[in-house]
This record gives structure tokens, sequence and C-alpha cells, in this order.
């Protein structure tokens, strides 16, 4: 056995898998396909369904805060714990806790984008890249029992950063548009995800879905289908669920910082025209009424890919094959 192999084997061995099962990253090689969005609404769903979740933001932009109305508040720590945690083995706390009901979340932001820098020599040393890989693995394993759900929410075009989600999750989730930039991110996502195998071995690609797609396009999704098909060597890993795309929706959940369904249940409250000319009600205050729509495809998205993840548990439980 060849010293790179037991240096890999000794990191693997490190990390108890066996509670990590619970654990889903969003990725895409490209950037602009959905894939904050779509983590916070998911992980928003799911807490409000009752579980308890974690959403981690493994992105220096920090985008997350902005989904969740916690940006410039004394919980936005800028992406400092997780930082400590990755680079130094520090505790991973998570410094924005109870963002909504039953919701914790790991901010991402400027300390973010250290990580890389600090971490790149080791991650170039074939003696210690499986060990620095599983940073994010390891920080997670003391907490991983405290929650239900754990989202990762992974960046764009930031191999060690990806390498660190991919090297933490179970579940690995898609989003993608009908662009041939998305095809190319999905691409690249393949090769990092057949590379990452080697130190995460129960690594699963667990679907992908399209994003922001117009209503009436059926012929541009069925495209998407078949080459994803093509590229992925089957279309068992597609999803149903889309999320139909809405300009209107995705401005106002940045600027009430408010999820799909929030601004949903927000819409059914909006005052009417008579109101606000009146001076009884704010303009600014009205949202789309389109974010219902939004916000059931959402809905739709997460019931699938939880119900996927439990189908694949089970018969990879029942195969004798799952940790």
């Amino acid at each position: 056995m060849s010293a790179l192999s037991t240096a890999e084997n000794e990191a693997t061995d490190q990390v108890d898998w066996s509670r990590l099962g619970h654990v889903y990253v969003f990725a895409n090689g490209k950037g602009g396909v959905g894939k904050t969005t779509a983590a916070s609404n998911v992980a928003g769903l799911a807490a409000a369904d009752g579980l308890n979740v974690l959403l981690i933001d493994l992105n220096g932009q920090g985008n997350v805060a902005e989904d969740l109305g916690y940006t410039g508040a004394p919980v936005d720590d800028d992406g400092k714990a997780l930082f400590a945690a990755l680079t130094m083995e520090a505790p991973l706390v998570p410094a924005a806790r109870k963002i909504r009901p039953q919701l914790d979340v790991v901010p991402g932001g400027k300390f973010v984008r250290r990580v890389t820098a600090a971490m790149s020599s080791e991650m170039a040393n074939p003696q210690r890249a499986g060990q620095a890989v599983l940073a994010l693995a390891r920080a997670l394993v003391p907490i991983a029992d405290q929650y239900d759900v754990i989202i990762i929410d992974s960046p764009p075009e930031n191999p060690p950063l990806v390498q660190l989600a991919l090297g933490a999750a179970r579940w690995v989730v898609v989003p993608m548009k009908s662009d041939d930039g998305s095809r190319k991110g999905l691409r690249e996502l393949a090769m990092d995800f057949k590379g990452m195998r080697t130190h995460n071995p129960y690594l699963s690609l667990l679907g992908v879905f399209i994003f922001a797609s117009g209503s009436g396009a059926t012929r541009i999704r069925a495209e998407v289908h078949a080459n994803v098909e093509q590229d992925l060597g089957g279309a068992a890993h597609m999803f149903t669920a889309m999320v139909r795309h809405s300009e209107a929706v995705a401005k106002d959940a940045r600027k009430h910082g408010r999820l799909a369904h929030e601004l949903e249940a927000q819409a059914s409250n909006n005052p009417t025209f008579w109101q606000i000319r009146s001076g009884l009600a704010d303009a600014s205050q009205v949202v789309a009424k389109s974010s219902a729509s939004v916000a059931e495809d959402f809905a739709t998205l997460t019931r699938e890919i939880f119900t996927r993840a439990a189908q694949l548990q089970a018969q990879m439980t029942e195969a004798g094959v799952w940790p």
C-alpha cells in the first residue's frame, strides 16, 4: 500500500460516517443557478415542518443572511466561527441560532474567503490532502446529533471549498438552469464528486433539478433532462420537481429577508391600492402574489428530496452498505 493511500485511509477512518447520514449539500460548479436560494428555502421548509435544521453558509458572499434577513445583525459573524472550525479545529458553534424556530445557521462571509488561502498548502500536499478536505466533516461530527437535517450551501468556482462541502455530505443536490454554463458546471461538479469519493466513500448524488424555469418552457426542460441523462449516464438522477422563474419573488425575498413560503403568507395580507393611496399603508410592504407558485415549487422539491433520500437509505441499509 502506498503512503498516499495510507494517509487517505487514516483520514477517512477519523470520521464517524454513521453520524453524517443526514447532511445535504447544494452544489454546482457554476454560480447563479439557485444554490443559496434553494438551500435556504429547503432548510426553512424543513424547520417549519418541525425538524431541527442546521444550515451552513460555506460561501464568502454570505448570501444566506440576505435570504433569512439577518445581515448585519449581531449573530452575523461573517464566517468567523466557520473559519476557526475549518482551519484551527475549533468547535463549530452556529452563531445564528433560532433564525427561525428550529433553524440554526452557521453564517458565511468575508472570513470564509480566507479558508482557501489558509488551507491551500495542506490541500496541495498528497500526505495531508485527505486530512484537509475532511475538515468540515470532522467539525460536524460532534454536533450532528443535535439536528435532523444539515444543509450546506456551497460556493461556485471555488474548488477547495466545494471539496470541503463534498467531504462532509452524504447527499448532493444539484440545481441548474437551462443554459450551457449550468451544464458545464454540472460536469465540473461530477469530476469533483468522483475525486471526493476517495475521501468520502459514502458521498451520493441524490438528484438534479431545474431552477428558475419558465412555466411554459417544457421543450427546454426536456432538453435539459436529456443532457443530464447523457452527462450522468442515466435519467434517474433528475428530480421531477422544478422551481419556476419569478424575478419579482427573487427581488422581494432579498429585500424583505423572507423565504418563498413566508412571502406567500405576507402576500395574503398585502394592503389594497386604496389603503396605500390614502396613506394608511406602505407600498414598500407589497410583495408579489407569484410567491405562492414559487413556494409550492419549493415545497414539492423539498418533499421529493427527503423522500428520495429515505428510499435510497433504506436500499443501502438492506444491502449492508449504509454506515
